[in-house]
């Protein structure tokens, strides 16, 4: 009798088509990981903005008394409202990093004591 040292070209083919199922299915499984979430995060830091500015704008003396204020992103890093991502005073645009948002501008207005921002976009 003749002694079997391997395997079929079936086994083979059986085990590399397990292999290759079990690829496709761990590949469309994870694929969200390198999703661009840029946006996402444009958007994230856009409401950060609009609620700093609002805090902002209650501490402003000027924007009680005229009922309506135009700041940057630029001034409430400066006031301590923002912080900058980098040793600059940039904040950086999450969907382009070569750009930041610093010339962003902000309209805020104060009725019925309650102070309302509102990002002006120049997109």
């Amino acid at each position: 009798m003749k002694e079997k040292n391997g395997y079929t070209t079936l086994q083979m083919l059986i085990v590399i088509g397990i292999l290759g199922i079990f690829t496709l299915v761990l590949i469309g499984t994870t694929s969200y990981a390198y999703k661009d979430k840029s946006d996402e995060y444009y958007e994230e830091k856009i409401h950060l903005i609009v609620k700093q500015a609002e805090l902002f704008g209650e501490s402003s003396e000027t924007l009680k008394k005229e009922g309506n204020l135009n700041i940057t992103v630029n001034d409430l890093v400066n006031a301590g409202y923002f912080v900058a991502d980098d040793n600059d005073g940039n904040v950086i645009d999450p969907r382009n990093s070569k750009a930041n948002l610093n010339g962003l501008r902000i309209v805020l207005n104060y009725k019925d004591d309650k102070v309302e921002a509102e990002v002006v976009r120049e997109d």
